[in-house]
């Protein structure tokens, strides 16, 4: 298809994140740095004036949040507002004598992580030894009144949010306080507020909560600047003693320019008419055309929350088949910067907040927050639907999602493609020529993008095999047969999908080998692969694994069996082949024969000797009583080793490195769906760059080996993946690979 030829301009929808200083704001503070620049606690008057502008932002705050005869205190955000508040109703708690296990600090299962770690810290460091529970909620995100009604006999602190960061579910504040003054009239109860200004109305001088944190950096403010409400009456200790300052509540010199950026704000919140601050009515209409246009691009789509329990500048999405991080790369790739709203894991992000709420894993691990700002203008909104439309004909072209293929032009799919989901791969071995597949160790949480991949090329499925009866997880072969029954060969099989009539298997150029080698499974099976007549790849499941081998200690395991499997092999395989596992966990991609016995020299003495070796022999009791004491299944274990890109380099120093090695290639190894959404040339417009997703760069290792080696730079989007493949290719024996440092985020 064809790339864009300018680069793609920005369009920011991480709001709830932080969010850019308003105009009106970074005028303040460089007013505020360079004229008003006194500090509030001078007499003279450069000082007065100073403490006028402090004192009139306070009044802002205290008319906007209806903080009545309550405090407002400025601080330098929402943790610091967040911290003060536990510690002073955790201090308060203290020295009443109410300590130990028989009381109860309360939070919303999908509170920010500052809240419960915050309760964890103080609770432990004022020793006070009381129980921490979360307040379950149901699928809407709703906290659960009953759970509250049956522990608040016993609470000495409530936490719960206004509007939730990821979700942007509101809790019925008035319900609340109607529950909690019932039950426990003098518990102490924190509204997290960050997420509410500018969104829904406050009047917290009606209402009985006594610390309410917000944050400046949320609302078009700068970072490091945010305040607290204090009911009148609630014990609080402040954190930060010195000067004096905050009436005595947080000592240190104010941030004056930050506070004039509040102030600054304040006034456009206040305005009735020519507001930059947009009316509940035109936010919705926001959502409702930016929705629109996701569900144009992802018909499937699935809202994780939706009307009547959210504020309007959230829409938190899922899309079956795809995990958080394809929408986030396709989206950055195209200037448009969401989020997962996840924390992040060595794995597959996941969801605290949609785990807390009971949705399934696939919505948790494939959420997207989209998050829209309270002054957002309607061309602003204009322009980020037409970014998200154009990105239709990418995901069409890349067959992630499924259309008419006639209407737009497929993006080339030949050789081997590895897909990931966590450490287990997945491959397809594509026959460009023939239009055929055959699909090797398919996992159901790929099964949909495999399907789709196929059906949009409508390759012909010549197999769905399995190298080995799978431990940890289940086959995807009967989920896939379905999907594609229409393209599939209708053959008797085997257990593990190889035709019974075929001892070979012929597709295009490449023939297809099984052999039996039992060891980690008794059915177990290596599937050699030639094209051409020279061996290129053999699937070897978990009998080896990249820095490896399977585990024996499973049933069916025989060490014996392994023995002679592995033989086998050595008299079969060729050097160069290259051999591909069912899990990867160390993220190598592949290995080599002359690599694995290098990597496990007492490998070589399973091969040559006949007695069992010691040694080896003691490293599997080793690794099976490791294995048997971790929480979740693995089929082997691997020693990762340390290797690195030659060089990391940053964008300033292409030029000098060209000069330097004038053959160098660049290889862009973003996904084939990034690369169409922003190609990479538009950055390096000079420059010829050649696209190898990690999803092909098996297939492109086994092209260069007979090629001479050249310099080589990879670059993705952030720098990470780039330096992944770089040590893959270290492995391997390429020997200059450069990376770029930060990618195309640091280029754009």
């Amino acid at each position: 298809m064809q790339k864009p030829a300018v680069r793609p301009q920005e369009i920011y929808l991480d709001n709830n994140a932080t969010t850019p200083v308003l105009a009106c704001a970074a005028q303040a503070v460089q007013h505020t740095m360079q004229q008003c620049f006194g500090n509030p606690s001078s007499s003279h008057s450069t000082g007065i004036k100073a403490k006028v502008e402090l004192e009139t932002t306070r009044q802002l705050a205290r008319q906007l949040v209806g903080a009545g005869s309550g405090d407002i205190v400025f601080t330098s955000g929402a943790t610091e507002g967040i911290q003060s508040s536990i510690f002073s109703a955790l201090l308060h708690a203290r020295m009443s004598g109410k300590t130990g296990p028989a009381y109860t600090l309360l939070y919303g299962a999908t509170e920010h992580k500052a809240v419960p770690q915050s309760l964890e810290h103080w609770n432990h460091v004022l020793q006070l030894g009381a129980r921490i529970k979360a307040i379950p909620v149901d699928q809407h995100g709703v906290l659960d009144f009953e759970f509250i009604r049956t522990e608040l006999p016993n609470t000495l602190l409530i936490c719960t949010m206004a509007a939730n960061n990821e979700t942007g579910v509101k809790q019925d504040l008035v319900a609340l306080q109607q529950l909690i003054r019932s039950v426990a009239p003098q518990v102490l109860w924190m509204v997290d507020c960050v997420q509410a200004l500018g969104k829904m109305p406050l009047q917290l001088e009606h209402m009985t909560i006594d610390y309410a944190p917000f944050s400046g950096h949320k609302l078009y403010a700068p970072k490091g600047i945010g305040f607290l409400y204090v009911r009148e009456g609630t014990p609080y200790q402040p954190l930060l003693a010195g000067g004096g300052q905050e009436s005595g509540l947080r000592s240190g010199t104010e941030n004056l320019p930050g506070i004039a950026a509040l102030k600054a704000i304040f006034q456009q919140l206040k305005l009735k008419e020519d507001s930059v601050f947009q009316s509940e009515p035109q936010l919705w209409a926001y959502r409702e055309q930016l929705l629109s246009a996701l569900r144009r691009v992802f018909p499937d789509l699935v809202l994780n929350s939706d009307k009547p329990y959210i504020v309007p500048t959230t829409i938190n999405f899922s899309v079956p088949g795809f995990a958080s991080k394809d929408i986030m790369d396709l989206f950055d790739a195209a200037g448009i910067r969401v989020s997962s709203g996840s924390a992040c894991s060595s794995k597959i992000p996941t969801s605290f907040v949609l785990n807390a709420m009971g949705l399934p894993l696939w919505r948790s691990q494939g959420a997207i927050r989209l998050s829209f700002g309270p002054a957002m203008t309607v061309g602003e909104c204009q322009q980020a639907c037409q970014a998200i439309l154009a990105l239709k004909t990418v995901v069409n072209s890349c067959c992630l999602v499924l259309s008419d293929a006639s209407s737009t032009e497929l993006q080339p799919v030949t050789g081997l493609v590895q897909l990931k989901h966590e450490d287990l791969c997945s491959y397809l071995l594509v026959s460009a020529d023939t239009s055929e597949v055959i699909i090797i160790d398919a996992v159901l949480p790929l099964a949909s993008r495999i399907a789709q991949l196929v059906q949009g090329h409508q390759f012909k499925v010549r197999a769905i095999l399995d190298t080995h009866v799978h431990k940890d997880h289940p086959s995807a072969r009967p989920e896939l047969a379905t999907l594609l029954a229409d393209l599939l060969d209708k053959v008797p099989t085997d257990v593990l999908g190889w035709p019974l009539a075929a001892p070979l298997l012929q597709m295009g150029a490449y023939q297809l080998e099984s052999l039996a080698t039992p060891g980690h499974s008794p059915e177990a099976v290596t599937i050699v692969v030639t094209q051409h007549h020279q061996q290129k790849f053999a699937f070897v499941g978990d009998f080896i694994l990249p820095g490896g081998t399977g585990r024996l200690d499973l049933p069916g395991g025989d060490t014996k069996a392994f023995r002679l499997s592995l033989r086998a092999l050595d008299q079969k395989l060729e050097s160069h082949t290259l051999l591909l596992s069912s899990h990867d966990y160390a993220q190598r991609f592949f290995t080599r024969w002359d690599l694995m016995l290098q990597e496990q020299p007492v490998l070589q003495q399973v091969l040559h000797t006949e007695a069992t070796p010691e040694l080896w022999l003691s490293d599997l009791q080793r690794q099976t009583q490791w294995l048997q004491q971790q929480a979740g299944h693995f089929c082997g274990v691997v020693e990762v080793c340390a290797s690195d890109a030659t060089a990391v380099i940053d964008k300033h120093q292409i030029a000098a490195l060209i000069q330097q090695h004038p053959n160098l290639q660049i290889w862009d190894v973003r996904e084939p769906h990034e690369q169409a959404a922003g190609a990479l040339s538009v950055y390096l417009p000079d420059l010829v760059c050649k696209e190898v997703p990690l999803s092909a760069l098996v297939q492109q290792v086994t092209e260069q080996q007979t090629a001479t080696p050249q310099p080589l730079l990879l670059v993705c989007r952030s720098g990470n993946r780039s330096l992944l493949a770089a040590k893959v290719l270290n492995r391997a024996g390429f020997d200059l690979v450069f990376n770029l440092k930060g990618g195309v985020a640091l280029l754009a």
